[in-house]
This record gives structure tokens, sequence and C-alpha cells, in this order.
């Protein structure tokens, strides 16, 4: 079983390093490919523990802000609204859910790791970074439920951090595509 994890983690860096090199914005290589390297273990560690270290949303932020220093200088207002936008948005919806439910559905880490993926994508990309983190995570219990044949409830904890981290890395690949300038 540890040999079939251990090629599961292979194959996703290397998912990363192919789809780096061959949708890596220009001149950005080396930082999409430190935010991949950030965003695949982040996802790992939330998928194993439900948790998402601080300082890996760190890391992942100030990767942000070096891409934004480096490339995006012309726009950094919009990344900044970004970041803050991003965590706002799933704070609120943390503190709402606590607030109806009387329970935590989301933790702080899923609201720092879109506040620190709204800095690489700013304002603009967070519709596509939360629809496509939902769907996938969706999907993903769909597909989970069926083939384990594993009822789900609402008291079901699920792992979200891998589904934004999975969301991120296909809106920076995939962004300018989708979202023209």
């Amino acid at each position: 079983m540890r040999a079939a994890i251990l090629l599961l983690y292979a194959l996703l860096a290397l998912a990363v390093a192919v789809s780096a090199w061959l949708f890596a914005p220009p001149g950005m290589l080396i930082l999409t490919l430190a935010m991949g390297a950030v965003l695949v273990t982040l996802a790992i560690i939330d998928w194993r523990t439900f948790i998402l270290p601080d300082p890996l949303n760190a890391v992942l932020a100030a990767l942000g802000v070096l891409m934004v220093w480096q490339h995006a200088r012309a726009d950094w207002l919009d990344h900044l609204i970004g970041g803050v936008a991003g965590y706002l948005v799933l704070l609120g919806l943390e503190l709402f859910y606590r607030h109806v439910r009387g329970i935590d559905a989301l933790g702080r880490g899923d609201a720092k790791l879109a506040g620190a993926l709204g800095l690489w994508l700013a304002w603009q990309g967070l519709p596509l970074l939360f629809l496509i983190a939902a769907a996938s995570g969706l999907l993903a219990v769909l597909v989970y439920a069926g083939l384990m044949r594993r009822q789900f409830t609402t008291d079901t904890p699920i792992a979200f951090g891998p589904w934004i981290a999975l969301s991120g890395w296909i809106c920076w690949l995939a962004g300018p595509v989708i979202l023209p300038a």
C-alpha cells in the first residue's frame, strides 16, 4: 500500500512538472514549478490530516508576491485585492456556516489558501477559482461515494483544500485562455 501511495505522489509531481513545462506563462516556469510543489504538498497534507499548515500557505503567498513583483507590477492592486477577497470570501463562508449550524465546516487554512491563490490570480480569477474548486470537490465526493458505496451526510468531513489547490493550478495555467485580458 505504501508503494502505491508513493507512486501516486510521484505521478502528481510528474503531472505538475509536465503541465508547468507545457502551460506556464512565459518567463514564469520556475515560479510555476514552485507554486505547483507547494500546492501538491498542501493538498496531500489536507487530504490526510484536514489541516493546511500556515507556513506552507505563507510560502505560497510569498511566491505570489514575488510573481507580482517580477511579472505583474502594473496590476499589483488587482492581485492585492484578489488576495484579500479570496481570504475574506471563505472566511465569511466559514463564519456564516458556524453561526447557522453551530459547527465548523471550513477551516481557516482554506481561507488562507484562497487568499494566497488570490495573490497569484488577481480578483478577476476568483470566481473561476471558487467555481472549479466547488465543482471538482462535489464531483470527487459523488465519484467516491459511488465507487466506495459510502453514504455521505452533512456531518461527513471532506477536505476542501485539495480542490482549492487543484482549482488554483488550473486557473493559473489556463486562466489566460479562459479569462482573456
